[in-house]
């Protein structure tokens, strides 16, 4: 497979990440040219998640994404400074 991975800790709030990248997806649909992939994977820390997509750009717009969503999964709003 290839693409741009990015993994998530067991610490972090599973549900909330895989509704952004679910969304992330749903958004960029006409966009997609290669893998759109979410996983959960186990280790000696927990479960985790791993996500893949078709570029680094794609990539860093998805974690802009993860870092704007509030805990219900709604957008924030971006606070815009003149």
């Amino acid at each position: 497979m290839s693409g741009f991975e990015t993994r998530f800790t067991a610490d972090q709030d599973a549900d909330r990440i895989r509704r952004a990248f679910y969304g992330f997806i749903g958004r960029h649909a006409e966009q997609v040219d290669g893998d759109a992939h979410i996983r959960t994977e186990f280790d000696g820390r927990g479960a985790g998640l791993l996500v893949r997509l078709w570029s680094a750009e794609a990539l860093a717009a998805f974690l802009t994404d993860v870092a704007g969503l509030d805990q219900s999964g709604r957008r924030q709003a971006a606070l815009v400074r003149q």
